[in-house]
């Protein structure tokens, strides 16, 4: 197969780098002691495809991803200021497409996502007990995977890696919230449609809840 042109060693290196903050959240000094307060939290939602993701598979370039789900965590440093960092996983899953292609016949097209991302969070002022809310934003080292199978058995699956960002605004109660986000998933390469370098849009938007366990780190 054709070599893609975003080239990624990370694996090790984000592996390493998530063994390193999560050693940091499970040292902080609990909140009495004045650091900051580590949380672990879980979250799942919907997420839609947009971009080439979401154009319909007849397009040059459309995929016909539907509405899909998402599921993931993030390991999370919340400071007394209002703001908190967390490194974090998500598996995103749009739905897959089936229908009839040309030459290949009835096919599916599924696509799928691995997020590794770093987050920050800002927590605007909220009386005691009151829900609170929150802008958020961050940078991730996207998996992007194809995989295409025919009636006959026969498949092509294909990955790239990307640097992607997002953006989102949400609301906090106790140790629930909702956010919403935009995610924004660009890339180039020439494993999917085309042998030629081509640039791809893989942008969502998520809607996620997340569920804060109860603090076990103090």
């Amino acid at each position: 197969m054709n070599a893609t042109t975003i080239r990624n060693p990370a694996g090790p290196v984000l592996f390493a780098l998530f063994a390193l903050l999560a050693l940091l959240v499970t040292a902080t000094p609990a909140a009495a002691a004045g650091g900051p307060i580590p949380e672990v939290l879980l979250e799942a939602g919907a997420v839609v495809p947009l971009g080439d993701l979401g154009d319909d598979y007849e397009e040059p370039l459309g995929f016909g991803a539907g509405l899909g789900y998402q599921v993931g965590f993030r390991l999370r440093l919340q400071y007394a200021s209002g703001w908190a960092v967390a490194p974090s996983f998500h598996y995103v899953k749009p739905r897959t497409r089936t229908g009839n292609d040309a030459v290949l016949g009835e096919i599916e097209t599924a696509t799928s996502m691995y997020r590794y991302g770093v987050d920050a969070q800002y927590r605007l002022p909220a009386r005691p007990g009151a829900p609170s809310l929150f802008l958020t934003g961050g940078l991730a080292v996207v998996r992007d995977r194809l995989r295409e199978d025919d009636r006959e058995g026969q498949y092509f699956a294909e990955s790239c890696n990307a640097l992607a960002a997002a953006a989102g605004v949400g609301v906090r109660r106790d140790r629930l919230e909702i956010t919403v986000q935009y995610e924004v998933n660009r890339f180039t390469t020439n494993r999917f449609w085309s042998s030629q370098n081509t640039g791809y849009n893989w942008d969502t938007i998520s809607v996620r809840v997340g569920l804060a366990l109860p603090q076990s780190f103090n």
